[in-house]
């Protein structure tokens, strides 16, 4: 049986196009293997258009899709999807949710970040330092007139599965060890993903995603092929449609391989 003619390929970067067992200074873009970014060109020049779906905001992650070659991102886990270049949605908190989250958060005496599409704005600077590097985050004690885009709301702490609202408008979501995301509820990649299927009247079917944590589930039940990492966690690959190998060995290229997406030869070992 021939393979489903894809269209469009969504990707997870931590985890996914970016290797986390690599020291987090390195940067987003240096833990990608040369073999990922690749893979992105080759997906663009087979008509398959890369997406790259993450939970981190559009303003980090426009300059690397932009080295990366990708023009369409769906950031903040939804509430914010470009497509080519394009802003086709964005989904704010709105004023009285977002109180409500800043008093809770503040009560339980956890730090956290406000985030628009464009900047992160720091309860707590020195606690919260700078994200790694990978944006510039700037104080809200300093402002004179607060957001009034803000799309998510980031908290760390030691224990991220403790950390609970009692708000039925938004979603707590696990990212990693010690972060969560906090957000619309009805809103994550899986939304994002079918606005921009419904703005290309393209079916899930022709649809892929590459993922690696929990979060990517909804993604998963989204399109037609769900590919997890080899260092996905066990969860998530039992919801695969095929499974690769690890970021660290170049899973992204080997997968594009396996299911067809373009030819190409096995990537070389180091």
């Amino acid at each position: 049986m021939s393979q489903p003619h894809y269209k469009i390929a969504f990707f997870d970067i931590d985890g996914t196009l970016a290797d986390n067992e690599l020291p987090q200074d390195m940067g987003i873009y240096a833990r990608i293997p040369e073999s990922a970014r690749q893979a992105l060109r080759k997906l663009k020049e087979n008509d398959i258009e890369p997406v790259i779906a993450t939970g981190r905001n559009y303003q980090a992650i426009h300059r690397l899709a932009e080295k990366l070659g990708v023009e369409s991102v769906i950031s903040s886990n939804g509430a914010h999807v470009v497509y080519q270049g394009k802003t086709l949605v964005t989904h704010r908190l709105g004023a009285e949710i977002l109180t409500s989250i800043q008093q809770e958060l503040t009560a339980q005496g956890l730090p956290y970040l406000v985030e628009t599409p464009h900047q992160l704005y720091s309860s707590d600077l020195a606690s919260l330092g700078n994200d790694g590097g990978v944006t510039d985050i700037a104080s809200l004690a300093e402002l004179e007139e607060f957001p009034k885009d803000v799309i998510q709301v980031i908290c760390h702490s030691e224990n991220s599965s403790q950390v609970t609202l009692s708000l039925p408008e938004v979603k707590v979501e696990k990212v990693a060890p010690t972060v969560v995301d906090i957000h619309l509820a009805e809103i994550s990649k899986a939304t994002g993903i079918h606005e921009i299927l419904a703005q290309l009247a393209i079916p899930a079917a022709a649809a892929l995603a590459f993922g690696d944590e929990e979060n990517d589930f909804a993604m998963f039940e989204t399109v037609g092929m769900p590919v997890a990492m080899g260092n996905a966690a066990s969860a998530l690959k039992e919801k695969a449609g095929h499974i690769t190998s690890k970021v660290s060995e170049h899973g992204i290229w080997e997968a594009c391989l396996a299911l067809q997406l373009f030819e190409g030869e096995k990537w070389p070992s180091e």
